[in-house]
């Protein structure tokens, strides 16, 4: 039976834990009297994405939180009529049953909570900002255009199914395993995890230069092993970068607002990337003054003088006279980094991210100066790609690409929670992003309040040493990555909403990259 406005008033609805963890946090940091009010802001804020959340979240009892009565959630008679037209206009199929419509609740308000946890990290934790940033996302200033740079990268239409793997064969029916990378409900994001030797790198370049055999979408690879150049690097035609050694030509400090609360957003979101790079946080003194150095850089930038990192460090100085504090770790790793020349300023994002790179960042450079080039790279990409119009879709649902990024060693980032690479997970598929994370086990990616699994199109795991609890929530019952034979990994599609063991690769091949 379909759903009526009555069905949200009169029934009651729940979401996860982990969502209705963010909405009291913001209840008690907003002064909000009532826990319904972040709970509805979280709805609004997941239907302003033009997609429909994955609603197949795990509903076990244990994962989710107290429900909220619909009256309460929604309000009454008209109100509930306009809620449920919304979410039926977003779930793209009329008529939809109870069922559906608490499963479309449930992952609305859980995807909702996400992005206002992104949305607040990104206004520096302040109010004003916040709600700015939730008005312009509703058009409230009657502008319903991003600021976009003119030379923003094109997008790639037509449908992409990539092989998972070189034989993607399903073990029990041996039929072909194909990801439908842009299909409709969907996303194309992918992460594929292993331990070494188990083939993740070799899957993971084997679909994505099956990407680039489709479509000519550009490419940003962080290279951390050195086997990326000769595989990606021909089928991409990209350019190889080693920082220091040839350092990366873009403006890490392009900014596309001029007014005031365009940079100090910018600026917070530039502390958190320089501010992470090392495994202990900043202190709230440090994280304050390093982000006061960053805003005037950027501040004097938008005027027209020429900003850089070392220009940072000096205003970091600066401000720690000015409070009459003295150097300390923070300051003397942004002295030490900013000695050499990782970024140049020759091109903006728009340009930079229109072509395809290859950034090497092997071990014998420090953690440090890895995490700051990773940090900062995925920052402007950020700021860039998630400003840009939606990409288009056809009347299949198939939406056109625009850029592909893969984050090799992705546990490097992960420890560091940067709101860049949430905000690109999170958000870029609606521009035609495509992240691909690889990593070498979902432990990598738990404790990192993000949910970045829930947001993959593709999740893959080879043979790994993953502790029990994190592999059940992703897979379910019954799937031991421990046990795998070389080349089977467990495959979940999102939009099949099932799992399944598949044969990747086999011994017999010839492997295009190494087994890593």
């Amino acid at each position: 039976m379909a759903s009526r406005p009555e069905d949200l008033a009169t029934t009651t609805f729940k979401t996860t834990r982990a969502a209705d963890r963010i909405c009291e946090d913001l209840t008690s940091k907003l002064g909000w009297k009532h826990r319904y009010v972040a709970a509805r802001l979280a709805i609004a804020r997941s239907l302003s994405v033009e997609d429909t959340p994955w609603a197949s979240i795990g509903t076990e009892a244990e994962d989710m939180a107290t429900p909220i009565r619909g009256m309460q959630l929604f309000g009454e008679s008209v109100d509930c009529g306009a809620w449920l037209a919304l979410i039926t206009q977003r779930h793209g199929e009329h008529g939809m049953d109870k069922k559906t419509l608490h499963a479309l609740v449930t992952a609305h308000w859980h995807r909702g909570a996400q992005l206002l946890h992104a949305d607040w990290k990104q206004a520096g934790q302040e109010m004003p900002r916040f709600f700015a940033h939730l008005g312009e996302l509703a058009s409230l200033d009657g502008q319903s255009k991003p600021i976009v740079d003119a030379d923003a990268a094109p997008t790639i239409a037509g449908e992409i199914k990539l092989a998972v793997g070189e034989e993607a064969r399903d073990i029990r029916s041996d039929e072909k395993v194909l990801f439908p990378l842009n299909g409709a409900g969907g996303s194309p994001h992918m992460a594929i995890m292993g331990g070494v030797g188990s083939g993740k790198t070799r899957t993971a370049v084997q679909m994505l230069t099956s990407l680039r055999e489709q479509a000519a979408v550009p490419l940003l690879a962080f290279d951390f092993k050195g086997d990326l150049s000769d595989s990606l690097g021909s089928a991409y035609g990209a350019a190889i970068l080693s920082p220091p050694k040839t350092p990366i030509p873009l403006d890490v400090l392009h900014i596309g607002a001029q007014d005031d609360n365009g940079i100090k957003a910018a600026a917070a979101r530039i502390r958190d990337s320089i501010g992470s790079v090392k495994t202990r946080n900043p202190s709230g003194i440090q994280k304050e003054a390093l982000r006061e150095a960053v805003y005037q850089v950027l501040r004097n930038s938008a005027s027209g003088q020429a900003g850089d990192l070392s220009k940072i460090a000096e205003a970091l100085q600066l401000e720690y006279e000015e409070r009459g504090r003295k150097p300390d770790e923070l300051s003397a790793t942004l002295n030490e980094l900013t000695q050499f020349d990782l970024f140049r300023p020759e091109m903006s994002p728009g340009e930079f991210f229109g072509k395809s790179w290859i950034i090497r960042l092997p071990q014998d450079t420090s953690r440090e100066m890895r995490r700051l080039i990773t940090n900062l790279t995925l920052d402007a990409l950020d700021r860039w790609l998630n400003a840009q119009p939606d990409a288009p879709m056809d009347e299949r649902g198939i939406r056109a690409l625009r850029q592909v990024t893969l984050l090799e060693e992705a546990h490097v980032i992960l420890e560091t929670r940067l709101p860049a690479l949430a905000n690109l997970v999170r958000m870029s598929r609606s521009k035609g992003g495509v992240m691909t994370l690889v990593s070498q086990s979902p432990d990598d990616f738990e404790g990192t309040d993000d949910s970045y699994l829930d947001n993959m199109g593709l999740t893959l795991a080879f043979n790994t040493q993953a502790r029990l609890g994190p592999a059940r929530r992703i897979f379910g019952d019954g799937f031991s990555l421990t046990a795998l034979p070389v080349g089977e990994a467990v495959c979940r599609i999102r939009a099949e909403a099932r799992t399944r063991k598949v044969i990747a690769w086999t011994h017999t091949k010839t492997a295009k990259s190494e087994t890593s």
